[in-house]
């Protein structure tokens, strides 16, 4: 078999070599992120919609020739526009379709705002979560760096 110095020396040079694999650290893996910034939702004001007086008049057969001599009269020329009965509540019923769709449109653009706002607030505080994560890590290297090896930790003459 083999002498025992021999055995000491091997078994001498095997815990070296164990010890000093061990004062080495591994490259660190470094992930790099970048943050991702969403467009804005840019979206045009609308304009205000400012009415214009309208002014009705209700024709009838007792008050058609007075109606026609008041418009001659004013200098405008002669045109009579009717609705019927059921004319008139089609069209109070269109107006009120239009209005509410105004409203369910305004409902939307609000939903759109309030999403956006909320997205930016999310997007803002998971990029400072980002930004104090790579903070850490960074100082965790550095730190790192600095320590040296395993064995010098443990030597007493430093």
């Amino acid at each position: 078999m083999l002498n025992r110095s021999t055995v000491n020396v091997l078994g001498c040079g095997l815990l070296l070599a164990l010890l000093s694999a061990c004062s080495s650290l591994p490259p660190s893996i470094t992930v790099s992120t970048v943050p991702i910034e969403k467009p804005a939702l840019i979206l045009p004001k609308a304009d205000q919609i400012v009415m214009k007086e309208i002014k009705w008049v209700v024709v009838t057969e007792s008050n058609v020739e007075e109606v026609i001599a008041d418009i001659k009269a004013s200098g405008q020329p002669l045109a009579i526009f009717g609705l019927t009965g059921q004319g008139y509540e089609n069209l109070a019923v269109n107006f009120s379709s239009i209005r509410k769709l105004v409203q369910q449109q305004q409902t939307i653009i609000a939903a759109y705002k309030d999403y956006y706002e909320k997205s930016n607030e999310a997007l803002d505080s998971a990029n400072k979560q980002i930004e104090s994560t790579q903070d850490n890590i960074d100082s965790q290297q550095a730190d790192q760096e600095t320590s040296g090896s395993l064995l010098d930790k443990f030597n007493p003459f430093k």
